[in-house]
């Protein structure tokens, strides 16, 4: 009897020494591999956007949405005449709007195709002049200006994805709200003066002379 307790001992010496071991640690170890992607993707999803790839797909989702604003309105200025530019351009100004907005929430869908299609664009509005036999004015300048801009700044945030380096974070809510300001005025410089261009600004009534007529016509009484 003690020959088989002797015999028997190294048995669950072994066990926990040897394969059997892991068993038990298993489910611990288990929960432990479970937890940490869920930790790592976490991380990587807060770290996965660092400051210039903030910037970039903020000032680039802004340039869009000038962008779309600006072809819009050129766009509307062809369709009495030239309904398939009016339209095509009109499309185009729709989609970039929506590409805008949804780059704005983050993250920019497609930003390699974006990048081709705003490089695209700009070229596109500016050539819809002479192809219709129209002068050329600020507006398509404008569209042109910004889709460049977009293109040139999606190219510096996939550059900066692919940077194995590390990256430093993106600001917080105040340095974002700072940049997005920037960012929105840049883009006014260029966006206002492109849809004052169009016939849709040409023809726009300016606030300050509602009611100037009416005035000066009882002004003789």
């Amino acid at each position: 009897m003690s020959g088989s307790l002797a015999g028997r001992a190294p048995g669950p010496a072994r066990g926990l020494l040897g394969g059997r071991a892991h068993a038990p640690v298993r489910p611990a170890g288990g929960a432990v591999s479970t937890d940490a992607p869920a930790a790592a993707v976490d991380g990587t999803d807060a770290a996965a956007e660092g400051a210039l790839q903030a910037l970039t797909r903020q000032w680039s989702s802004l340039g869009a949405l000038g962008l779309g604003l600006v072809a819009c309105g050129v766009g509307a200025g062809h369709l009495e005449h030239h309904l398939p530019v009016g339209v095509a351009l009109a499309a185009l100004g729709l989609v970039t709007i929506g590409w805008g907005v949804l780059a704005l929430r983050g993250p920019a869908p497609a930003p390699r195709a974006a990048a081709g299609v705003a490089l695209a664009a700009g070229p596109a509005v500016l050539l819809s002049a002479p192809l219709t036999g129209t002068a050329t004015t600020a507006a398509e300048a404008a569209a042109l200006a910004l889709a460049l801009a977009v293109g040139i700044l999606l190219g510096l945030g996939l550059r900066a994805a692919a940077d194995p380096a590390p990256h430093r974070r993106a600001p917080g809510g105040a340095g974002q709200a700072g940049t997005l300001a920037v960012g929105a005025l840049l883009v006014a410089l260029a966006t206002v003066p492109g849809l004052a261009a169009t016939d849709a600004g040409a023809h726009a009534v300016p606030h300050g002379s509602h009611g100037l007529p009416a005035e000066t016509g009882h002004a003789g009484h």
